[in-house]
């Protein structure tokens, strides 16, 4: 009886998890516009950028793109890019 109940203590608890697992990085959706969804929820502000002189905008993007993946978001607003192209801001939202 006390294995059954640790069970479905267990099962019950993983229910209640919001998310399984982080978003891949090709999962997170990159724009200039505002998600469309009014349930998308803010995550907040985030930078990515890129350690190399010759680094690119590309480059600074994907590692914005990851940033966002690890605190949980799958779409990113582009803010603002540096004069050279190696950081840009963004506002991330974890969205359904």
């Amino acid at each position: 009886m006390k294995h059954f109940a640790l069970a479905l203590i267990s099962v019950s608890l993983a229910a209640c998890a919001s998310r399984s697992a982080l978003p891949l990085v090709k999962e997170v959706k990159v724009s200039r516009e505002e998600p469309l969804s009014k349930k998308c929820r803010e995550i907040g502000k985030l930078t990515g950028s890129t350690s190399s002189i010759k680094g690119t905008q590309e480059q600074a993007l994907e590692d914005l793109k990851r940033e966002a993946a690890n605190k949980g978001a799958n779409y990113v607003v582009v803010k603002e890019y540096s004069d050279y192209g190696t950081a840009v801001t963004g506002i991330a939202y974890e969205c359904p």
